[in-house]
C-alpha cells in the first residue's frame, strides 16, 4: 500500500493546469488615482496569485471560461471582489480606503502575502463530523501527531517539537497556559472546535512577531464577528451524535452588528463516553464540557476598532487512562481587549495593542484508580498567564513593510498535592489514622518574558521578496516557596534572568505564474519552562519515573534551513517544503543515580530523572502536499511527512517523533453537497529513545468516508463512517496505560458512525 501511494505522488506531480487564460490591467486609488504598488490579485476559490508591478500594472492567470470572481487586496483598503462573466479586455480596477478590521492573524491575504514558510490548515470538516478538542484538527495535517492521554487534552507535536517548543496561542497572541505537570489542560482544551475558523501554521523560527517561537507558530482563530452598517442579526444551532462512545454535543452561536458596533455570543457542551477499539475492547476516555464565549466590538471612529472578549470552559470528569490521575475539575477563564488604528500617516499604516489575562483551576484525583485503597490523592493546581502586545506597522516606502514593536507575557503557577496514607506501605494493613502529606508542585513559580522586535518585508522586483527580523527577550524566573528537598538540592535558589536573541531570514522568489520557492533561515530560542525548572519529583511524560526540575538550565535554540517549492494552479497544488535543524543546548531529562525516588520509594524504576541541557541535537526530513482537480467536480489529492531526529550527545533518536506518514483521498464536491474518501497510512517507527523506554510501534493504515448535503439553505447534515474496516491501531506518540486495573496501549476508537447537524439563521 504504501508504494502504491508514493507511486501515485509520483504519476500526479508531473501535469500541468489546463483551461487558463491571462489578463492585465492595473490597480490605483479610488480617491487619489494614485498607482496601488505592489497590490496583490488572485482569483477566488483558485490557490495562487500575483503582485502588481511598482505602477501598480499587473498580468494574473484566471480560468479561460467565466464566471469567476477577482480579488484584489492592498494594506489600507478595502479588498475589492470583482465578479467576471467573460473576457473583459484589459481591467481597471480601484480600491477604496476603509481597514476597520483586527489584525488579529499571523498570515494575511492570499499565498503571495503569507509569512516565510507559512500555512494554513482547514482540513476538519466542520460539517461533517466533530473532534473531542482542538487537537484533534491536527490528525491529517503533514508533520504533526498527537500526544494523546485519553479521549481529551491532546497535544500537537511538530516534527520533533512538543509542549513549549511550539508557541500555541489564539486569536493572534492570547494563550492560556496549562495548570497541571501532566498538561491534562493544554490551551487546546479551551476553545471549543466548532468555534475555531481556521489554524495559521509557521514553520520553524521564521517570524520574530509572535513572541519566543523555537518550532514554530500556531495561532487558533475563532469565529469573528462580521460588521454592518446596518442592523443585522443570525446565528447557528449545531448538534451531533457518534455511536462509538454514545457521545453528543449542542452548540449555539449568536452574532450581530450596526453602525459602529457588532458582538459575538456563542456556548455549548459536549459529553463523550468510553469508545472501544477495533477489538470491542472499552478504553477509558469519557469526558464532559462546557464552555461560553462572548466578543463585542466597537468602532469609535474611522479606521479605529476596539474588541472585548471574554470566555469560559469547565472540564468535568474527565479520564486520563494514559496519567495516573484524572480530572475531577478544570475551570477557565479569559478576558482579552484588541485596538487597533489604521491610517496613521503616510508612513505609519497602523498602530495594533493587544492585552490579555488567563487562569485555570484544576484538580485532579485518583478515586477511580487501584492505588485509591491505599492512598487518597487530591492535587489543586491554578496557573495564572497575563499578557500584551503593542506594535506598529509602518511603509517606508512604495516596496517595503516594516513591523515593530514589544511584548510581555507573565506565568505565576502554584498548588500542591495531599495524599492520604491509608493503609501500611509494608505489609498492606489498614492504619488506624491516615498519614496526611501535602507536595509542593509548583512551589509558587514565576517565569516573566518581556521581548522587543523588527521585521521587515522588502518587495525587491515584482518576482523577489526578502523578509529580515530581529528579536531580543528578556526572561526572569523564580521560585517563591521551594519545598526544603528542593532548597538543599539548589541551595542558593534566586531570580534568574537570562537575555536570548533570535533572527530570521527569508527569501520568496516568484519563478512564474504558477511555480513559487522560498528559501529561510532563521535562529530561534526557548527559555526552560517550569516543569523543567522547578518540577519535584513528580511523573511526567510517557515512563514511570519521578522528574526533578533544574532552574540553572540554559535557553535552547534551533538554527534552521528551510525551502519550498510550490506550484498553484486551477487544476494543481503541490507543495514540498525540506527542512534541517541544529539545536544547541537541546533540554532533556537523564536518569540521575544521585537522586532516590521520593514516593514509593521501593517501586521501580528506583532513582529519578533530572532535566539537563545537551550539547546538540538534529532532525530534518519533509512535507509534501499536493490535489489535483479532475473533471466533474472531482478531486485527487494525498500528503506525506517524515521526520528524523537525533540525540547527537547520545547517539540514539530523539524520543516520541512521529514516524512517516501519508493520506490519499477522492473527494466529490458540488455547492449543496460533497463526498470524501479518505486513507490515511503510518509506517512502523523503528526509531525509538532506549533511554525513554520507548518501543517500537507497528504501522497502520485507516479509512473513513464522509459527506454532507444542504438540502435547504441554511442547514448542513453531516454524516461519517470513521475507521471503515474496524481496524485495531494506536499512534506512536499514544500513551500506555497507567494506575489501571489492567495494562495496555491507548489504541485508537474502531467503527464510528458520526452525523452532524448545523442550522444557519
Amino acid at each position: 500500500m504504501k508504494n502504491i501511494f508514493f507511486l501515485f505522488l509520483a504519476f500526479i506531480a508531473p501535469f500541468l493546469a489546463l483551461g487558463q487564460q491571462t489578463v492585465a490591467g492595473s490597480i490605483a486609488d479610488a480617491e487619489t488615482q494614485k498607482p496601488l504598488s505592489f497590490a496583490t490579485l488572485a482569483v477566488e476559490g483558485i490557490p495562487g496569485g500575483t503582485y502588481a508591478d511598482e505602477q501598480g500594472r499587473f498580468q494574473l492567470e484566471v480560468p479561460a471560461e467565466g464566471p469567476y470572481t477577482i480579488i484584489a487586496q492592498h494594506v489600507g483598503y478595502e479588498p475589492l471582489k470583482l465578479p467576471v462573466e467573460d473576457n473583459m479586455g484589459e481591467l481597471q480596477l480601484q480600491l477604496q480606503s476603509q481597514p476597520i478590521l483586527i489584525e488579529n492573524i499571523l498570515v494575511q491575504g492570499s499565498k503571495v502575502d503569507n509569512a516565510a514558510q507559512s500555512d494554513v490548515i482547514l482540513g476538519f470538516a466542520r460539517h461533517v463530523s466533530h473532534p473531542k478538542d482542538v487537537g484533534d484538527l491536527f490528525k491529517d495535517t503533514p508533520g504533526f501527531g498527537l500526544v494523546k492521554r485519553g479521549g481529551y487534552a491532546m497535544d500537537p507535536v511538530f516534527r520533533s517539537f512538543r509542549n513549549e517548543q511550539l508557541n500555541v496561542q489564539y486569536d493572534g497572541g492570547v494563550q492560556v497556559m496549562h495548570a497541571c505537570p501532566n498538561r491534562m489542560d493544554p490551551i487546546t482544551t479551551h476553545v471549543a472546535p466548532e468555534e475555531v475558523e481556521r489554524i495559521e501554521l509557521i514553520k520553524g523560527p521564521f517570524s520574530v512577531r509572535y513572541g519566543q517561537s523555537m518550532g514554530g507558530v500556531i495561532n487558533i482563530i475563532t469565529q469573528q464577528p462580521e460588521p454592518a452598517e446596518a442592523f443585522t442579526m443570525g446565528g447557528a444551532a449545531e448538534t451531533g451524535y457518534e455511536t462509538n462512545g454514545n457521545s453528543k454535543l449542542a452548540r449555539l452561536t449568536l452574532n450581530g452588528a450596526g453602525k459602529g458596533y457588532d458582538f459575538t455570543v456563542n456556548g455549548g457542551a459536549r459529553d463523550f463516553g468510553n469508545y472501544q477499539n477495533g477489538d470491542g475492547l472499552e478504553i477509558p476516555t469519557a469526558f464532559k464540557s462546557y464552555d461560553y464565549a462572548a466578543k463585542l466590538g466597537f468602532r469609535p471612529a474611522k479606521s479605529h476598532r476596539l474588541q472585548l472578549g471574554w470566555r469560559q470552559s469547565f472540564g468535568r470528569d474527565i479520564l486520563h487512562v494514559g496519567l495516573p490521575m484524572d480530572t475531577r475539575e478544570d475551570n477557565s477563564s479569559v478576558l482579552s481587549l484588541d485596538y487597533v488604528a489604521k491610517n496613521i500617516s503616510p508612513n505609519l499604516y497602523s498602530i495594533t495593542f493587544k492585552a490579555f489575562v488567563s487562569s485555570v483551576d484544576h484538580i485532579m484525583s485518583n478515586e477511580l484508580r487501584p492505588n485509591f485503597m491505599m492512598t487518597d490523592a487530591v492535587a489543586t493546581v491554578d496557573a495564572l498567564t497575563a499578557g500584551g502586545k503593542l506594535e506598529l506597522s509602518w511603509q517606508p516606502g512604495a516596496r517595503s513593510q516594516l513591523y515593530t514593536g514589544l511584548d510581555y507575557r507573565g506565568l505565576a503557577r502554584d498548588g500542591s498535592r495531599v495524599r492520604l496514607v491509608k493503609r501500611n506501605m509494608m505489609t498492606g494493613e489498614p492504619l488506624e489514622m491516615p498519614m496526611r502529606f501535602e507536595d509542593l508542585i509548583w512551589q509558587d513559580a514565576r517565569l516573566n518574558d518581556i521581548g522587543i522586535f523588527a521585521e521587515s518585508r522588502y518587495f525587491l522586483t515584482e518576482k523577489l521578496t526578502l523578509t529580515a527580523g530581529v528579536r531580543l527577550d528578556r526572561v526572569e524566573a523564580e521560585i517563591l516557596n521551594p519545598a526544603p528537598d528542593f532548597a538543599e538540592l539548589y541551595p542558593g535558589l534566586a531570580k534568574k534572568t537570562e537575555w536570548n536573541t533570535s533572527g530570521n531570514l527569508s527569501a520568496d522568489y516568484r519563478l512564474n505564474e504558477h511555480w513559487n520557492t522560498q528559501l529561510a533561515l532563521g535562529r530561534g530560542t526557548r527559555t526552560a519552562g517550569m516543569e523543567e525548572r522547578f518540577i519535584n519529583h513528580f511523573t511526567l511524560g510517557a515512563d514511570a519515573y519521578e522528574y526533578v526540575g533544574n532552574p540553572n538550565l540554559r535557553p535552547e535554540a534551533n538554527h534552521q534551513v528551510e525551502w519550498s517549492l510550490s506550484r498553484q494552479s486551477e487544476r494543481l497544488s503541490v507543495k514540498l517544503s525540506a527542512f534541517y535543524s541544529y539545536i544547541t543546548d537541546y533540554i532533556t531529562a537523564a536518569v540521575d543515580s544521585t537522586l532516590p525516588r521520593k514516593y514509593m520509594p521501593m517501586e521501580q524504576p528506583r532513582f529519578s530523572r533530572r532535566f539537563r541541557n545537551i550539547d546538540a541535537a538534529t532532525q530534518k526530513g519533509f512535507e509534501l502536499e499536493t490535489t489535483l482537480q479532475l473533471p466533474e467536480h472531482l478531486q485527487l489529492y494525498a500528503t506525506a511527512a517524515y521526520t528524523h531526529a537525533r540525540n547527537v550527545d547520545w547517539d540514539e533518536p530523539l524520543p516520541e517523533i512521529p514516524p512517516l506518514s501519508a493520506t490519499a483521498g477522492l473527494k466529490y464536491e458540488r455547492e449543496r453537497y460533497s463526498i470524501d474518501f479518505k486513507g490515511r497510512f503510518a509506517a512502523d517507527q523503528e526509531r525509538i529513545a532506549a533511554s525513554f523506554d520507548e518501543t517500537r510501534t507497528p504501522g497502520f493504515s485507516v479509512f473513513d468516508l464522509q459527506g454532507h448535503v444542504e438540502p435547504i439553505k441554511g442547514l448542513s447534515v453531516g454524516a461519517a463512517v470513521l475507521n471503515i474496516f474496524d481496524r485495531n491501531y494506536y499512534e506512536h506518540l499514544n500513551r500506555g496505560y497507567r494506575n489501571m486495573p489492567v495494562q495496555g496501549l491507548i489504541f485508537e476508537p474502531g467503527r464510528n458512525v458520526t452525523v452532524f447537524v448545523r442550522c444557519a439563521f
